[in-house]
């Protein structure tokens, strides 16, 4: 990516920027747009940014450059720009969702989303005090739990992986997201990219370009 181009990735929380030099974010709550001065091209996530940023001239929302015909219209911005980082891969954004995504010869497939893993330790705590416990992400998936917190991890993580496992036929597994590094483990085979997203926007730039 040149210096004279700018990316954002707004989610929630954070706008996540990338530049010529690397990545970086900021909160979102009152971030001041008057900062930022050079052109942006940005996907949002964030309902209230995007309308907010709607008459911002030097902001330049991606979504209207996708080729919605690819994917569906409901489709999360996010996880179509990691599609379109691919042409053949298993993805797994590994966030607030956990989202696993097919891609192949270019083609987006499908794909599935689950809870986060802090979305599901929420839903056990929920259910009874006596569910809150931190996951073990170092489970032997291989043998039965035999206490409560093993058998709430096995819980969380296990479908998810043995589906993943069962969808992983294409030549390359891509992990993105926070909790990339938790599920590594699992997925021996897989490779970690954290700009993923990134890479996806500028190719849809490229295409419009």
């Amino acid at each position: 990516m040149t210096q004279s181009r700018l990316f954002c990735d707004i989610g929630n929380t954070h706008f996540y920027f990338c530049d010529g030099e690397g990545t970086y974010k900021v909160k979102a709550d009152g971030f001041d747009l008057s900062t930022v001065r050079s052109d942006v091209y940005y996907i949002s996530v964030n309902d209230y940014w995007e309308r907010k940023l709607a008459d911002e001239e030097n902001w330049i929302n991606l979504r209207t450059m996708v080729d919605f015909e690819k994917y569906y219209e409901s489709m999360g911005i996010d996880r179509i720009a990691c599609c379109e980082a691919v042409e053949d891969a298993l993805i797994i954004d590994a966030g607030s969702a956990i989202t696993v995504d097919k891609v192949k010869n270019g083609h987006h497939l499908g794909g599935y989303i689950y809870p986060g893993f802090n979305a599901m330790a929420k839903c056990f705590k929920d259910i009874s005090p006596r569910l809150e416990v931190s996951f073990n992400f170092d489970i032997d998936l291989a043998t039965m739990p035999k206490n409560t917190r093993d058998a709430l991890s096995y819980g969380a993580i296990s479908p998810l992986i043995s589906q993943i496992r069962e969808d992983s036929d294409t030549k390359v597994v891509i992990i993105t997201g926070g909790d990339a590094e938790r599920l590594l483990p699992f997925i021996p085979r897989a490779l970690i990219d954290h700009e993923l997203v990134f890479k996806g926007m500028k190719k849809i730039l490229e295409g419009k370009a």
